[in-house]
């Protein structure tokens, strides 16, 4: 399990997740943002609250988990 993750505001999140390869899908409802990443041939959608003002390290790892990254690809993204 990666253990260097720090906590992140919304803004922050997204940078990283479109260098990881995550794109923008389209607006949900509320606060809401939907993002889209393709694993295996299979497309992974996620909403994130954009109007969080900032996301704990486990819900950060969470929101990785569920685009499918493994924990080599976060400890990439994150050193």
């Amino acid at each position: 399990m990666p253990k260097n993750i720090p906590s992140l505001k919304s803004r922050q999140l997204v940078r990283l997740l479109k260098q990881a390869g995550v794109r923008f899908y389209r607006e949900g409802k509320g606060d809401h943002s939907l993002y889209l990443r393709y694993v295996e041939g299979k497309k992974r959608v996620v909403p994130i609250d954009m109007g969080n003002r900032e996301f704990s390290p486990p819900y950060v790892l969470r929101i990785f988990r569920q685009f499918g990254f493994s924990d080599e690809d976060i400890n990439e993204i994150f050193k």
